[in-house]
């Protein structure tokens, strides 16, 4: 019984989190350029959407972190994934990160809502999730900062690579370091697709069953090797579960990290479709 309940609720976790969070971002902008950089929420990477109005107040600001590791928001202007460095950015090495603030998810017989099993009443299912994302940004023409490139920006659950991954070939192999509250995590599960790769299956794509073409799990170090295997933009993520401390306010407590990897100059058709769950 006790396997059953536990497939049960991955399920059910899988169902409210159907989304994912990215940054879309340039690879490279040339010197004193204002950065454009959109806040990527859905199920159909990379294609960015709107974010439902229930949903905005649990994200972040997009936010950009500097050779010094200052971290700084960037200002939403024009829809609300759309987002504007304040200012002209200088020559180097920068993080451009998204956060998806801890959020409460329960499952009754009318769906889901943003509240506890003790709020939600006939509640047979909660998860507390959180999600992040980042990807790499180099300015100007100086060389990249392997200081800012492999350090952490602080992320619960962060994917730092330990070498440039706007710089893989296809076959080639991208060093990931995964971190939970800032310690390697061993044996978990590190996933990746791309766009070209979700544009060969559509249907799949939208029923929430993104194909993937790559997994592997971390070292004792909290190090595993990514290998893109044909062009295109690559998400890497890895999602890290364990039990809410609390079992009368909610099971699960679960976080999301992703990490943009573009391969190559091939990249997928763009769709504009909106499918709006959790």
């Amino acid at each position: 019984m006790k396997k059953l309940w536990i497939l049960g609720a991955l399920g059910l976790s899988m169902a409210a989190q159907a989304h994912d969070l990215w940054v879309s971002a340039p690879v490279r902008l040339d010197s004193g350029s204002t950065l454009k950089a959109d806040l990527g929420y859905s199920h159909d990477f990379p294609n960015v959407e709107k974010i439902a109005d229930d949903r905005v107040h649990i994200f972040k600001p997009l936010q950009l972190t500097d050779k010094s590791g200052k971290t700084v928001d960037l200002t939403n202007k024009g829809e609300n994934y759309q987002y504007v460095s304040k200012f002209r950015l200088k020559d180097g090495s920068y993080w451009v990160g998204a956060v998806y603030k801890p959020t409460f998810w329960s499952q009754n017989s009318e769906g889901w809502k943003q509240k506890t099993l003790k709020d939600l009443p006939g509640a047979t299912y909660c998860e507390q999730a959180q999600m992040f994302g980042k990807a790499f940004l180099q300015v100007g023409s100086a060389g990249v900062d392997e200081s800012v490139l492999t350090r952490p920006v602080g992320h619960e659950l962060e994917l730092v690579p330990l070498k440039n991954p706007n710089e893989v070939k296809v076959g080639g192999l991208l060093p990931v370091k995964v971190l939970y509250k800032g310690k390697p995590l061993a044996k978990a599960t590190v996933t990746a697709s791309s766009d070209t790769l979700a544009e060969m299956d559509l249907a799949a794509t939208h029923d929430h069953r993104e194909p993937q073409g790559f997994s592997g799990k971390t070292d004792k170090d909290g190090v595993v090797n990514v290998i893109p295997l044909i062009e295109g933009l690559w998400k890497i993520k890895a999602v890290h579960q364990a039990d809410y401390a609390d079992k009368s306010v909610c099971q699960e407590d679960k976080s999301y990290a992703t990490l943009i990897m573009p391969v190559g100059t091939k990249r997928a058709a763009e769709r504009h479709e909106h499918h709006h769950q959790h």
